[in-house]
């Protein structure tokens, strides 16, 4: 079940960044007369993931250990963004930044050896 929700909420977590990537500047908050705010579908679908990520992160830090789950979750997340990044948006990808992947799943391989 843990690596259920943990997918989950990697994958909910890197839609509501793309999606807000995707959206751009779409937000806008205006107090000129009255307050005013509008957002474009693909920027609202993106804040609405990213919400559903965190309901589902607090979940996981609350019945998973802390010092497991936090890393693991969030190394991963990082890899699937500079991935996607890259194939996506187009945006470049040095040795440095595969490097850091190369680090991250050795960290997580490390930390997974003793479960």
């Amino acid at each position: 079940m843990k690596i259920i929700l943990t997918a989950i909420y990697v994958l909910l977590t890197t839609g509501g960044l793309f999606c807000m990537k995707l959206g751009g500047d779409s937000l806008s908050l205006s107090f000129k007369n009255e307050i005013s705010f509008k957002i474009g579908f693909i920027t609202a679908l993106g804040f609405l993931l990213y919400i559903c990520s965190f309901l589902l992160w607090q979940k996981l830090i609350a019945t998973y250990d802390l010092s497991y789950i936090v890393p693991i979750a969030t190394g991963i997340v990082q890899i699937v963004v500079l991935i996607g990044s890259y194939f996506f948006f187009k945006e470049p990808m040095s040795w440095i930044n595969i490097t850091g992947i190369i680090l991250v799943i050795v960290g997580i391989v490390l930390i997974s050896i003793k479960r």
